[in-house]
């Protein structure tokens, strides 16, 4: 149908997944629903022969793709549009159907940068303060540990397995095959091919090269070694792996698009599973270790998709699975990752290092660090003079965005500094002034605890300098204003980092959308030094919670070859988070939030020393409606002898991302403040006999000041101090909200949203909906079809769009042909799509499907009649029972008039119609507000 694949192509949305039989997904901007592709999930007493036989009898027509093992299910496609998900939904035996749907690399932060962009002889401090940092250092020197006979599986995009970083010495180059006694690459399998993307059929093959770049330089974060002199090509530094004596087995699932699906996911973690258990030697399952890294990004906050369950199973068997939790920093709260929500899976923040590669610039004598932004490229070699551009009212350094403090300045040739002032005015209007009076580029410094780049033109530089290095120069330049500027280039060199010692600035917020506490625990992953493709250079400065993740799992290895009983990934994780290094970064006022840090900094040397621990592993309050005022801790003294220990709380800083009044959608930059938990124990000390263990009731207090109704989510962490000299100190986070989460806003209205557009003519964008508008949904005349807009600001457990009779009766669930059936659990949208800049939101076409059933375990489906119909959107607030309309936020969008050769409805009844007592938003007879610029950011995210 042509209007289903020119929406397909028009609309974004963010990961939506039924908690009924049917999951029906909403795919983000970066994600998207493989068509007529799902996969399919048995009961525990059915195999892949009953549902052969199940679609056999319902005459269900399906290319057969993969059938899992350990997932007991598999990956179809429906040969034709004639049977939808419901269908294989109400098959004997089926438990769960999920559409397929496609995952991508997070964003990266830095493009790479290849060996011969990097300055020869620079001292790379970071690669050895990040192992200081974490301990690692001691564990290589003193013990010896480098991950010596653990097998790690890589699901990326390939590894270059020639690089020399992964040689086995007396070779000089690594390699790659299958169960040899000579290469580290001693497993693997390419699942989709080099030019595969989710529109493309996959290519598998033996070979798991890559050809993207990002599975190399994960895998020498893991466990690569560049402390040869003779390694060719020679790195920048020498450097080194976490874990430099692992195995690998490489799962190539991502090609050069950067781009996998659930249904290769699922089939690479099974390889990764069942290759550790063929590997394994002895008798004993505890040898079968395995570890999984997914530097993978997107999805919703809820954990019900097919991968997190896959991922749940082989946790509980012995596998350890890491997942980033994603780069979404900037888009405030509720953005981790799906991936590493599971109880016993662990999801990996980023932090920054004390040390920093950059790009810089010398003036008087003196180099400062600065970014350019990521459109102009990694460095600038434009020399020449400087201007700060003062207030004529004090005499600071101002933005910029006052023309008249630049009246008269001669700016011709020369670079203005401003200082970074958000929300006064954008980098487009200070450009357009600077160039108009003569400048070729600006400086912004940045506010104090931040360095961050620009968004700029390709051919105007904007590069932003840290606050004290601003200080700096305009000292300097008052001292000699006729000095110049020396451009770097694309030389770098090494500088204390102005963010170093906290969580990374990108590192995704938790919590999940239950309001469990996610990230788990944090690694050095901004401004990474490691492998890269040879053919792209040798060596990348990268960063990303892609980085800090498989720091994580380096981690994991050096801790399993450190015990004789090989633990499970649970109790390595909590061992993790007992032992982390809880921090206070730039910006903090107290110390970091756990919805930042997690439990704070890995410390494997810690991890693997201490004789105490705290199980959980995190404490979840919820909010104050469902506030866990008492909870249990039990602490255990493994030592071998008895040991005093106190305890204590050390709050963190409470963040708040609903500040703005009017504004549902929570802010990006969240407000830090001092507002803070108690905690009592009844008794501050506690004696545990060696080997014994003893249960402590925690009773905490909310924070008495902080406006509710803002929902402000403070943390902190209780910790347990043993009294013997050089003991380590083990500590759990806890993490609440003050408010009731029932009443935290679902959709953002102050952008104009939900709303009613439609397809145009053309086919090649959203307009306005005519009054007398009557679309002809008649196959195939349904070229011309409505569109519901939806832009979510949090997680719901069912977001749906209900149809009305024009007597507002519920005829049933809206189903879009691109998205299928409108209802289901919802994650949020992103404040602004990373590659378009605009924001993003969802889109639902109808061509006249609904489901008169939600999760419906028949085929309750059908085309409306014609006639006109009312639209209805309803977002279930969170932690209520889904009891419609009094459970959910509800805007009535006004009718449609459609035309259609659909049968009569079925006997309606009332199903809480937009008449009842809920509250509900009338959003006008089109429901479009401010739909003009919505639909010109649109047009302009689509090219037009």
């Amino acid at each position: 149908m042509k209007a289903t694949l020119i929406v397909s192509a028009l609309l974004a949305a963010t990961m939506v997944v039924s908690a009924g039989r049917l999951h029906t997904p909403t795919p983000s901007n970066s994600q998207q629903l493989v068509r007529r592709s799902f996969i399919v999930e048995y009961d525990h007493h059915h195999s892949h022969s009953h549902f052969a036989t199940a679609l056999k009898r319902r005459q269900i027509e399906v290319d057969v793709h993969k059938e899992y093992e350990i997932f007991n299910g598999a990956a179809i496609t429906l040969r034709s549009d004639e049977h939808s998900g419901e269908h294989l939904a109400t098959l004997a035996g089926v438990k769960n159907v999920w559409p397929v749907t496609t995952y991508s690399l997070p964003h990266i932060r830095e493009p790479p940068n290849p060996i011969e962009t990097l300055a020869e002889g620079v001292i790379q401090a970071a690669a050895v303060s990040n192992h200081n940092s974490t301990g690692v250092n001691v564990l290589h020197d003193s013990f010896n540990l480098t991950g010596a006979g653990i097998k790690v599986g890589v699901l990326d995009s390939g590894v270059d397995y020639n690089h020399p970083v992964f040689a086995i010495p007396p070779a000089t180059t690594g390699c790659f095959a299958v169960d040899s006694l000579t290469c580290r690459f001693i497993k693997g399998w390419d699942f989709v091919g080099d030019a595969y993307t989710s529109e493309r059929k996959p290519v598998p093959g033996p070979d798991p090269m890559d050809r993207h770049g990002h599975g190399t330089h994960v895998a020498g974060i893991i466990g690569g070694n560049a402390l040869s002199p003779t390694i060719v090509p020679r790195p920048i530094t020498p450097w080194v792996g976490v874990a430099p004596g692992v195995t690998f087995g490489i799962y190539k699932v991502i090609g050069k698009a950067g781009v996998t699906t659930t249904e290769v996911l699922l089939s690479a973690m099974e390889m990764a599973y069942k290759d550790g258990m063929n590997l394994m030697h002895t008798a004993q399952r505890a040898d079968a270790l395995k570890i999984i890294n997914m530097s993978l990004g997107g999805g919703s906050a809820y954990r019900d998709g097919p991968e997190a369950k896959l991922a749940e199973t082989l946790t509980a068997n012995g596998m350890v699975v890491i997942s980033a939790a994603g780069n979404e920093g900037s888009d405030g709260v509720w953005m981790v990752s799906d991936l590493g929500l599971g109880d016993s899976t662990t999801s990996v923040a980023s932090f920054d290092g004390a040390f920093a590669n950059y790009s810089y610039f010398t003036y008087a004598g003196v180099n400062y660090p600065y970014q350019s932004s990521l459109i102009f490229g990694p460095g600038i070699a434009i020399n020449t003079g400087i201007t700060p551009i003062l207030s004529t009212l004090d005499g600071s350094l101002s933005s910029g965005c006052n023309p008249a403090f630049y009246s008269g300045l001669d700016l011709r040739g020369k670079y203005a500094l401003v200082k970074y002032s958000p929300g006064e005015c954008d980098s487009n209007i200070r450009q357009a002034s600077f160039q108009t009076a003569g400048a070729i580029g600006f400086l912004v410094q940045a506010l104090q605890g931040e360095f961050v780049g620009f968004v700029a033109t390709s051919t105007f530089p904007i590069a932003g300098v840290d606050y004290a290095s601003g200080l700096a120069l305009i000292a300097a330049w008052k001292a000699n204003p006729a000095g110049a500027f020396v451009w770097s280039g694309a030389t770098t060199a090494e500088f204390p980092n102005p963010d170093g010692g906290g969580p990374s600035s990108f590192s995704s917020y938790g919590l999940d959308g239950e309001l469990r506490s996610k990230p788990d625990v944090g690694a050095p992953g901004g401004k990474i030094l490691s492998a890269y493709p040879i053919a792209e250079g040798g060596y990348s400065v990268l960063s990303g919670t892609s980085m800090a993740t498989p720091y994580i799992v380096g981690a994991n290895a050096l801790y399993m070859e450190s015990k004789r009983a090989k633990p499970l990934g649970a109790v390595i994780r909590k061992a993790f988070k007992n032992t982390a290094t809880f921090s206070r970064g730039p910006g903090s006022v107290i110390v970091d939030s756990a919805l930042k840090q997690g439990a704070g900094l890995i410390n494997v040397l810690n991890a693997i020393r201490t004789t105490s621990s705290i199980t959980p592993d995190h404490i979840d309050l919820l909010d104050t409606v469902n506030f866990k005022r008492t909870t249990d801790i039990t602490i255990t003294n493994s030592g071998a002898t008895a040991e005093i220990y106190t305890l204590s709380h050390v709050a963190a800083d409470t963040l708040n991302f609903y500040y703005v009044a009017g504004n549902p959608f929570p802010q990006g930059k969240p407000l830090v403040s001092k507002d803070q938990a108690t905690v009592s124990f009844g008794s501050n000390q506690i004696q545990i006999e060696a080997g014994q263990s003893t249960t402590v009731t925690l009773t905490f207090t909310e924070p008495s000041s902080g406006d509710a109704s803002q929902f402000p989510l403070y943390s902190g962490f209780v910790v347990a101090t043993p009294a013997t000299a050089g003991a380590i100190a083990v500590h759990v986070p806890y993490t609440g909200m003050k408010g009731d989460v029932r009443q935290v806003p679902m959709m953002d209205t102050v952008s104009g949203y939900p709303m009613l557009t439609m397809v145009s003519a053309s086919g090649r964008s959203l307009v306005s909906i005519p009054r007398s508008a009557v679309f002809d949904l008649t196959r195939p005349n349904a070229t011309v079809v409505p569109v519901v807009l939806t832009r979510l600001g949090s997680h719901t457990p069912d977001l749906t769009i209900r149809v009305y009779t024009d007597k507002n009766q519920f005829a049933g669930f809206m189903s879009s042909p691109s998205k299928g059936p409108a209802f289901g659990t919802s994650g949020r949208q992103m404040n602004l799509d990373q590659e378009t800049n605009e924001k993003e939101f969802s889109g639902f076409d109808w061509e006249g499907e609904i489901y008169l059933v939600e999760n419906s375990t028949t085929t309750a489906h059908q085309i409306v009649p014609s006639g006109s119909y009312n639209i209805v959107v309803a977002a279930q607030k969170k932690f209520t029972k889904g009891k419609y309309p009094d459970d959910f936020e509800v805007y009535k969008l006004g009718s449609l008039s459609v035309k259609t050769n659909g049968p009569p409805l079925p006997e309606l009844t009332d199903n809480g119609t937009v008449g009842s007592s809920a509250a509900v938003s009338s959003l006008g007879s089109l429901g479009v507000i401010a739909v003009t610029s919505v639909l010109m950011s649109l047009a302009m995210a689509i090219g037009l």
